[in-house]
């Protein structure tokens, strides 16, 4: 038939002619459960139509009755009745898209005038001429093989390509119940299935707790079927993942053209064991994944916590055998770890006699949290002090084994002997301050003593040198006493800006005339843009005179140059400081008494009191500041450091 006449049969008469035999159309229409249609083969006029044509077509009846069989059959021909063979042809629907059916049409009398044509959808006729059956067999085949999958993403991938083979349904998601909130996510792998929501309340879960089946004109009851009603699917068909009681998943299937497959609800509920399966078999090895991640974190912290801690352990079998020991062990004890592996305890761990009993008692099941502080033998014999803890490790019960931490205790022991001796030292030098203030009267009673015999006696006689030596002694015993009391009384600095370059240039023209009588020559440098310094000067004074007698002592006999450096410092950051050397060509500082030429009474003159440079460190540190030295066979150099004044 040409374009021109389709259109001019699709366009009704006026006048219809007079319709026999209309009750027995509507029996022949109602005997097909396929959509079967009468027509005026004369107007192409559709008369009557079944239920099933209805809903095919969406269309109403009262629709069809005003439109032609070219409105919903556009490929419509006379060889529909011709042929007498099923014609593929596409089938126009209200609102929704087109669908291939399968039509077969038939002559209901011998004038040619009325027409009887049956409609099947091509999905469903494939189903009738056992594709479909074929299918299926093939789905559930697989269907047993999607768990054999490496991960859940392609499980869920072939999951859904089998589903939509079973179902011959285009739009396919699950949802998934969210771990952090109550509803459910999509999980979908292709465009079609976008038609439903991505997220779902989880109240929907409890509506559709059981197989549900929506088809247009059916009450809405949860947000995906309201979906379904929007994007004008023919069905959806939805049952849930999971266990009655331990939901945690839906299952969606529906379609925009194609009708319901047969037995879709037993198909649903195929996919929904298998699918549930799944999940949970991915959930189980993701879970045992994480886990044995998390036990061979713990493994491994347990190995370097092992091999790095500076506690020795000892991993002991239930019969007091040495099962591993840690390095810690083998340092503190002296013995390789494969020396000692498989050995009696109690051949390597030489210890107090009591040790073998706590032992026993772990063996018991009873840990010992605390040996005390014992001693352990060392391979060679040497014993040092040692905290011992043994503890059993049990499992139901039953003891696997015995862990011993054995912690050195030796360098606790020298603090705690060192903070003993400095306790001691303090408490003597609170005597020694006493007692130089106390010494110090008598020591002048008899000074003046010896200069009023002294005084008495005439020149010549011979006991005026003893009395000159006596007092002598007395001036250095009062020298002494002093330097012991300036070194115990505690720093009280009174802080003030000081030009350090001009506070120094004072003191050295003080010593002077002491520097040419001993053939000393003075040399000092200063840099450019030498800031000024906090301090006290009183204390700073002595620091410095102490530095200059005692490099003019150490060159008092052959003579030699003393040199002063003023320098800025930044060696420290955000900290400017000023650096002073003192500097001689002495004959320095024997090694042996270098690294403690700042402690009490360490001292390289024979008439000296020791006190001095000890007094200067504590000045300087007192100060905020620090003195180091360095000394060489032919000289010595002192560098002071003291911090620079910073703003106003």
């Amino acid at each position: 038939m040409s374009e021109t006449s389709t259109n001019n049969l699709s366009t009704p008469p006026i006048n219809r002619p007079k319709i026999p035999g209309v009750q027995e159309f509507s029996f022949l229409l109602n005997a097909f459960t396929d959509a079967a249609v009468v027509l005026d083969l004369r107007t192409l006029f559709i008369y009557q139509s079944n239920p099933a044509f209805i809903q095919l077509t969406a269309y109403s009846q009262i629709e069809l009755a005003g439109l032609s069989i070219v409105d919903v059959l556009p490929d419509f021909s006379q060889e529909f009745f011709i042929s007498g063979e099923p014609l593929i042809a596409n089938l126009s629907r209200r609102k929704r898209n087109s669908i291939p059916v399968i039509v077969q049409g038939t002559l209901l009398n011998s004038e040619h005038t009325w027409g009887l044509l049956t409609m099947v959808p091509e999905a469903k006729h494939a189903e009738s001429q056992g594709v479909w059956q074929t299918d299926l067999y093939t789905g559930l085949m697989d269907l047993a093989t999607i768990r054999e999958e490496p991960n859940l993403e392609k499980s869920l991938i072939k999951g859904f390509e089998i589903a939509r083979l079973m179902t011959r349904a285009k739009n396919i998601c699950i949802y998934k119940a969210d771990s952090q909130q109550p509803r459910l996510i999509r999980i979908s792998f292709n465009k079609q299935s976008e038609v439903f929501p991505e997220i779902l309340p989880s109240s929907d879960l409890v509506q559709l707790a059981s197989p549900t089946m929506w088809i247009p004109g059916k009450k809405v009851i949860a947000e995906v079927q309201r979906a379904a009603l929007v994007a004008n699917l023919n069905f959806v068909s939805t049952i849930p993942l999971g266990q009655r009681n331990a939901m945690f998943g839906l299952l969606v299937v529906g379609d925009q053209d194609g009708q319901p497959a047969e037995r879709l609800e037993n198909i649903m509920q195929v996919l929904s064991a298998h699918l549930t399966a799944a999940l949970q078999h991915f959930i189980l090895i993701d879970n045992l994944r994480k886990e044995v991640q998390i036990q061979k974190l713990t493994s491994d912290i347990r190995g370097t916590v092992f091999e790095h801690t500076q506690e020795g352990i000892l991993f002991i079998s239930p019969d007091l055998h040495i099962v591993e020991i840690n390095p810690a062990a083998e340092w503190m004890l002296q013995y390789a770890a494969w020396e000692v592996k498989n050995q009696p305890v109690s051949n390597v761990v030489i210890g107090p006699d009591r040790m073998m009993t706590v032992l026993e008692s772990c063996c018991q099941g009873i840990p010992t949290h605390n040996m005390g502080n014992v001693y352990v033998h060392r391979r060679n014999g040497q014993s040092f002090p040692a905290h011992i803890q043994v503890v059993p490790v049990m499992k139901e019960k039953e003891l696997l084994g015995i862990v011993m931490f054995i912690r050195d205790i030796s360098e606790h022991e020298q603090i705690r002997l060192r903070s003993q001796q400095l306790e001691q030292r303090a408490l003597l030098g609170e005597f020694t301050a006493i007692f130089a203030h106390e010494v110090r009267n008598p020591i002048n009673n008899i000074s003046t003593g010896l200069q009023l015999i002294s005084a008495r006696l005439p020149k010549e006689d011979v006991n005026v040198d003893v009395l000159d030596r006596m007092m002598g002694d007395c001036t250095r015993l009062d020298h002494l006493m002093e330097s012991i009391l300036a070194f115990s009384k505690p720093q009280e600095l009174r802080l003030e800006k000081i030009d350090i370059i001009m506070f120094l240039q004072r003191i050295l023209d003080r010593w002077r005339p002491r520097l040419a009588r001993v053939n000393v020559q003075p040399f000092f440098s200063v840099s450019q843009s030498v800031p000024q310094i906090n301090g006290d000067p009183r204390a700073l004074e002595q620091v410095f005179t102490n530095l200059i007698s005692n490099a003019i002592d150490a060159m008092s006999q052959n003579g030699g140059t003393l040199a002063i450096h003023v320098n800025p410092d930044h060696s420290l950051p955000n900290r400017p400081q000023v650096e002073i050397t003192v500097s001689d060509n002495g004959p320095g500082i024997p090694d042996e008494i270098r690294e403690r030429i700042f402690e009490p009474f360490v001292t390289t003159k024979s008439h000296g009191t020791g006190l001095g440079l000890a007094i200067t460190k504590r000045i300087v540190t007192a100060h905020q500041g620090n003195i180091t030295v360095k000394s060489f066979p032919g000289g010595t150099i002192f560098h002071v450091y003291l911090p620079a004044c910073s703003g106003d």
